[in-house]
């Protein structure tokens, strides 16, 4: 039965999500700073392990294996989006299995009654249920069809793995049991390595041991406490390494907020309103957004502040006053509040709470939906719940079809998150970002006017004079380039970057990806002529060429002709082609 409700689970997943698939890159969403535009990207070498290994600046994060990720995908995939989505489709799959299978797991151990003989069919269908829940949720749609959301995908797939590994701990004995403990310590590592969104963890699993402390078979809980050492030396490393990055990198990021930005009553009821956002909206999830605005601007004496505080307070006193009698409750509840302390957002302003990070949340209610049901014991009480819980999964995947659309295209997703932010300020930045994105496809008039526009009205307007400089920028070059879109440009810059740097393969992927842009980028169909020689792919180089300067509004000069003729026969005459290097030493004499 397990095996089988894992196999629906999977194909049910990627019946609903093999769409993204045919998404593309989304620009000013973070996929330019970690794929397209990033100048460190590219197939995997020495030099580039080294940049992943030794720098936290570049995105104020430690994210080695996450750079490692991309650096991978690249490496057959270049900058073709296809290959980014299927690696996060993959992900969102293996996840949906790991939570199937840890579920499955919480349930021998904790479930009153135990299991440990075995768990039995109506288990097997709890936990599939559960997991269901969790995986055709909307909030899976940001990390399963945004590429960026790739490191969210492998952080949460390496956090299961180690949890699984972990429960395993509990069920073994010896030398086994020290072999699942050092994979689910690797297993934690790499996650905070990948990103370090999972800090909370191992207090998680410390509530996990005094559960497990009580059972009959339980393990002394000293003992299992002196074992966290291999969790927390990892996050006390990530940890140090993440508030020293965003703490020192504050020209880029800006500053960290002080007492006077964001004082304590304003950090208290932004945590306890992040604390229940991610228990209440889940059952609620419409309206949802990449970019909320709820803590841009905001009173703790709000009301949404306010019960958000009043209902983690008392839920923290019931756990608190209930321990002995409800002890998974106490485990269960500190343990969300532990894994959700990184999203409490108290060195940011303003902060967002994100769908992503309800990745890791969501597990812990899966976990308490899957005991909930598992606990049912009349037939008829089981099929009315398994009805029940089949229509709230199926009015969960509707809605994550209708979320996906959201994210399809960088115009749909800025006009759909446009519509629905209501802070004055966030929507005056938003709409500046907007109209770079329109810049930079292309419509350069309409967004030029619409700038001019509003600094006529707001003339210190960060986010339009940031506009303003770009659009400059284009103005100043344009005599050089023509009329070619400016992301266009900016691909062929970081191709030749790349090119002078020696990096043929990925100043290819570039100056291809700059022509994909603006199929007529004659500039960049000669620069793809030089490299693509220095890849030794004469015909495609010669073919380049000829419509490079076929698109030339005045023909190439006569250097570029030389340029490109002479190294043409330098390279056939050392791929031993005669021919070639003859017909390009001619052409070079007329």
């Amino acid at each position: 039965m397990a095996w089988l409700c894992g196999s629906a689970l999977a194909l049910a997943c990627l019946a609903l999500n093999r769409r993204v698939l045919d998404f593309g890159f989304l620009y000013l969403r973070d996929d330019d700073v970690n794929v397209t535009l990033n100048p460190h990207m590219g197939g995997i070498d020495l030099a580039r392990l080294k940049w992943m290994f030794t720098d936290w600046s570049y995105v104020r994060r430690y994210i080695p294996l996450g750079w490692l990720n991309f650096s991978a995908t690249y490496e057959f995939a270049g900058l073709d989006p296809r290959p980014y989505h299927a690696v996060a489709l993959g992900l969102y799959v293996l996840n949906t299995g790991l939570v199937f299978a840890l579920v499955l797991h919480a349930l021998r151990l904790f479930v009153p009654g135990g299991r440990a003989g075995g768990l039995t069919v109506w288990d097997a269908g709890a936990a599939a249920l559960a997991a269901g829940w969790w995986a055709l949720h909307p909030f899976r749609v940001e990390t399963t069809a945004w590429i960026s959301g790739n490191l969210y995908g492998q952080a949460v797939a390496l956090l299961l793995a180690s949890l699984v590994a972990y429960l395993r701990t509990y069920l073994t004995a010896g030398r086994r049991r020290s072999a699942w403990l050092c994979l689910a310590a690797a297993g934690y590592s790499a996650s905070l390595l990948t990103y370090p969104v999972a800090l909370g963890a191992p207090f998680l699993l410390v509530g996990l041991d005094w559960l497990h402390a009580r059972t009959p078979a339980g393990t002394p809980f000293r003992r299992l406490l002196a074992e966290k050492v291999v969790f927390f030396a990892p996050l006390a490393a990530v940890l140090a390494v993440t508030l020293a990055a965003r703490f020192g990198n504050t020209e880029v990021f800006g500053a960290v907020p002080g007492m006077r930005e964001l004082p304590l009553a304003s950090r208290i009821a932004q945590s306890a309103y992040v604390a229940a956002y991610y228990v209440w909206k889940p059952w609620w999830p419409v309206g949802l957004s990449p970019l909320y605005d709820t803590l841009v601007d905001f009173s703790p004496l709000d009301p949404a502040f306010v019960l958000s505080t009043a209902a983690v307070a008392a839920v923290c006193a019931l756990a608190l006053l209930s321990f002995r009698r409800r002890p998974a409750l106490a485990a269960v509840w500190f343990g969300y509040l532990a894994l959700a302390a990184p999203f409490f957002g108290l060195t940011e302003k303003p902060h967002m709470a994100s769908d992503r990070y309800g990745c890791f949340l969501n597990v812990i209610m899966a976990a308490v939906i899957a005991a909930g049901l598992a606990r049912i014991a009349a037939p008829r009480a089981r099929a009315w719940a398994s009805a029940l819980s089949l229509a709230v999964v199926g009015v969960l995947a509707f809605l994550s079809w209708r979320q996906l659309a959201v994210w399809s295209d960088d115009r749909a997703q800025h006009a759909y998150v446009a519509a629905g932010i209501r802070n004055a300020e966030l929507l005056d930045d938003f709409t500046s970002r907007q109209l770079i994105l329109e810049f930079l496809r292309g419509d350069e008039k309409a967004a030029s006017e619409a700038v001019a526009a509003r600094l006529r009205i707001r003339p210190a307007a960060q986010g339009f004079l940031k506009a303003a400089r770009i659009i400059a920028d284009k103005q100043r070059i344009s005599a050089y380039y023509g009329p070619v879109s400016y992301l266009a440009i900016l691909q062929e810059r970081a191709g030749l970057a790349f090119a002078r740097a020696g990096e043929t393969r990925e100043a290819d992927d570039h100056l291809e990806d700059a022509l994909r842009l603006d199929s007529r980028f004659y500039q960049a169909a000669y620069d793809r002529s030089i490299v693509l020689l220095r890849l030794g792919r004469c015909e495609d180089a010669l073919h380049s060429f000829l419509l490079s300067e076929r698109w030339a509004p005045s023909g190439l000069t006569a250097e570029q002709r030389r340029a490109f003729l002479g190294l043409l026969e330098k390279v056939s005459l050392a791929a031993g082609r005669p021919l070639l290097a003859s017909a390009a030493r001619t052409a070079m004499a007329r």
